[in-house]
């Protein structure tokens, strides 16, 4: 009895162990999301958008690795890429991942970096970050969104919590997408020159946001809300001073009247003195590092708000309305509506650094973003 015993748990051992070692059934179209942008892990910023390479190495075909090799190379990878947890990739996204890379032909020659290297002439601190660690390949040449992020908490704001975010990122924000560098890949003397770079001769940006939705509409004619808001942590994150709402004035719609906090009317665009937001980042036209923005659209009218100041976690809800309902035509109209403030900016601290590898969507006075339009077609009349 005790040896048919021992036969069954022999047995289930063995057939635990092969479990084990089984990996999960992969999806190579779930694998191409996972892999991703949208909905997935931005691997393509590094690997290629079929995996053929670039800062990364090619993946395309599996570079004939087993499927276990794969997976410790992302849990525990060589090289500067960081580290992914089963937090922050399951097995059956690595799994996906794998089935998504195997199938796609192996690559013929590399595949060209996302963002370039920054050029001899650009700060140390920049060429750490983009071309020997690779942060910009995703964060972009000036890091624009984390440096907001920081923004939030700027009073907080050290080299130590820095530094956590990117060694300890999944403490701060467990839902998040960013895997975690070490200590032994990114070292510590590497982390302060990209510290030094971005955060103090750059500085963080305020965190503000707007989005303009269709309130209400009636006798003809469509009221608009646009909420402001400065995401900072009250009395932590940055405020902002001087800043300047416009709106565009969709071509052939008559404004009926604006209102809100600082409302002081339309005027054309051409005349306001300010461009409209960038919504993508310029890449360089050549190897020199030099980015050219391009020529900013400045016809038609714009509604206008000035405020002196909006401190962090405050928001402020200002409202217009337009003849008419709001078709596709004229919600497309309102690209380019665009928050300006005059501070903070790149150069409030008194050391910017010189630099032609630029992120043209943050001006060179000031700071911008670009106001999210939110409104939906008007509901077809019914029969």
């Amino acid at each position: 009895m005790r040896r048919v015993v021992c036969l069954i748990w022999a047995g289930l051992l063995i057939a635990g162990v092969a479990s084990a070692q089984t990996p999960p059934k992969g999806d190579p179209v779930a694998g191409a999301k996972a892999f991703g942008l949208v909905g997935g892990r931005m691997c393509q910023f590094c690997h290629g958008d079929n995996a053929e390479g670039g800062f990364g190495p090619d993946l395309a075909g599996g570079r004939g690795l087993t499927f276990d090799l794969f997976k410790k190379f992302i849990r525990k990878p060589y090289g500067v890429m960081p580290a992914y947890t089963e937090q922050r990739l399951s097995d059956q996204m690595v799994a996906d991942i794998w089935a998504f890379v195997l199938s796609k032909p192996v690559a013929t020659e590399m595949g060209k970096w996302h963002w370039p290297q920054a050029p001899a002439s650009a700060p140390l601190g920049q060429r750490l970050y983009i071309g020997t660690m690779g942060c910009g390949q995703c964060h972009e040449p000036e890091n624009k969104f984390a440096r907001m992020w920081l923004g939030e908490y700027a009073k907080q704001v050290d080299f130590a919590y820095f530094a956590k975010q990117v060694y300890n990122h999944e403490e701060k924000w467990p839902n998040g997408v960013m895997p975690h560098y070490s200590r032994e890949r990114l070292p510590e003397a590497v982390l302060r020159e990209i510290y030094q770079w971005m955060v103090v001769d750059l500085g963080m940006r305020a965190s503000i946001g707007g989005v303009l939705t269709a309130a209400a509409a009636a006798d003809g004619q469509t009221t608009y809300s646009l909420e402001v808001t400065n995401r900072g942590i009250k009395n932590v994150g940055l405020d902002v001073e001087g800043l300047t709402v416009f709106v565009r004035v969709p071509a052939g719609t008559k404004v009926a009247k604006g209102g809100g906090s600082g409302y002081v009317g339309t005027q054309a665009l051409a005349t306001l003195g300010l461009e409209p937001g960038l919504r993508m980042a310029p890449h360089p036209h050549d190897e020199s590092g030099e980015v050219v923005r391009p020529k900013p659209d400045l016809s038609g009218d714009v509604l206008v708000w000035k405020l002196p100041k909006l401190a962090a976690a405050d928001k402020k809800i200002l409202t217009f309305t337009l003849a008419g309902s709001p078709t596709d035509a004229l919600i497309k109209g309102f690209d380019g509506s665009t928050m300006f403030w005059e501070k903070p900016g790149r150069n409030d601290n008194g050391r910017p650094p010189k630099m032609v590898y630029r992120d043209l969507r943050t001006p060179d006075h000031g700071d911008h973003e670009l106001i999210a339009v939110k409104v939906q077609p008007a509901a077809a009349p019914k029969p």
